[in-house]
């Protein structure tokens, strides 16, 4: 069992409740009927794919499928973490697989940010479920760019603050230990 806290700005505990995993699936399935289920998902989701398609920003990273396709998948995911519920789809293996290959700056994951709330206001979104969702993509979302960006340095890409590729590691040393904790005098 979870404690989950929020606390004022004056330090006094202004909310203090117990969180089961059933009661947890329970506010997902509640989510998903108050949000429209899988007719919601499936205009949401070609809603924000045909945003994402002609995006010159995101666009280039969808070329792979159509938007289509992805707006699929995407709707799947959706039904897996919401109507099923699974609350482990966030950290599905092809989710995330499929999000590591790439660098997601901040300035990707904004404007991602951006186009969903965009067709959420197309389709007409229920309101205040669609901020609520709004609120988890926000939270989503910065897991995935940092799991893109610890995947991108691990290949050997250096990155800004930003989330921005500023140039590739220098060339592995013989031992293989990375270069990061190379040893400059060479006494190993």
């Amino acid at each position: 069992m979870a404690r989950k806290h929020v606390i004022s700005r004056h330090g006094k505990v202004i909310l203090l409740e117990e969180v089961t995993e059933e009661g947890s699936l329970e506010l997902a399935r509640r989510f998903y009927r108050e949000i429209g289920g899988a007719d919601f998902f499936d205009r949401l989701c070609t809603a924000f794919y045909n945003l994402v398609i002609d995006d010159p920003l995101l666009g280039p990273m969808f070329t792979a499928r159509s938007a289509e396709e992805h707006a699929r998948r995407l709707k799947g995911h959706f039904e897996r973490m919401y109507g099923t519920p699974d609350l482990t789809e966030g950290w599905n293996p092809a989710f995330i697989a499929a999000h590591i290959q790439y660098v997601i700056s901040n300035q990707h994951r904004r404007r991602w940010l951006d186009l969903f709330r965009a067709a959420g206001e197309q389709i007409g979104a229920p309101e205040p479920r669609f901020s609520d969702f709004m609120s988890t993509m926000t939270n989503g979302s910065g897991a995935v760019t940092a799991a893109s960006r610890g995947a991108a340095i691990t290949r050997g890409l250096r990155l800004d603050r930003e989330g921005n590729v500023i140039g590739e590691r220098t060339a592995r040393p013989p031992d293989g230990d990375g270069g990061d904790n190379a040893d400059p005098e060479g006494t190993r």
